[in-house]
């Protein structure tokens, strides 16, 4: 989980409050207990026959339309409204929690900027008649999920109609 550089580093900096190696620590232990949630609920659902993946964004025919999105600014969206994505429905649940190993990296590194106070970009979003489909910001929803954030800002990029 760490290199030697970095264990020697909380060695002597201990788990402070401003410790960079505590942030990823917790981040760390953060993603592998979403990561045992996302595949647990995967198995029960699999199990139970039911759907539990990220809906994947209806593809675009002649009777759907885009238009621009009503909102043209940074806005705040429930968590709840996304409900999936547009090309990564297979790496995360309808929970947003991770079904995979090679999210890992990115997961922690975002989990890590949450933990220290960094601001991080608006997620960038697609607005649909059942909810949001996620264009980019996948693991920062994931990361604002399990910190237990109800909103999160995002750009809707343009809504779908028809």
């Amino acid at each position: 989980m760490f290199n030697t550089l970095e264990m020697t580093g909380i060695a002597q900096n201990g788990f402070g409050q401003r410790n960079p190696l505590a942030d990823r620590y917790e981040a760390s232990a953060a993603f592998e207990r979403a990561l045992r949630r996302g595949k647990w609920r995967a198995l029960r659902q699999r199990l139970l026959g039911q759907a539990g993946g990220l809906r994947h964004l209806p593809s675009v025919d002649a009777t759907t339309v885009r238009r621009p999105a009503r909102e043209a600014s940074v806005v705040n969206i429930p968590l709840s409204r996304i409900v999936g994505s547009e090309g990564r429905a297979d790496d995360f649940d309808r929970a947003f929690y991770p079904l995979n190993d090679h999210t890992r990296d990115r997961w922690i590194n975002i989990a890590a900027a949450a933990r220290s106070g960094a601001s991080l970009p608006p997620v960038e979003l697609i607005q649909a008649a059942d909810g949001y489909y996620v264009r980019d910001g996948h693991h920062r929803i994931s990361v604002a999920r399990a910190n237990g954030q109800k909103e999160i800002e995002g750009w809707i990029a343009y809504a779908l109609a028809g």
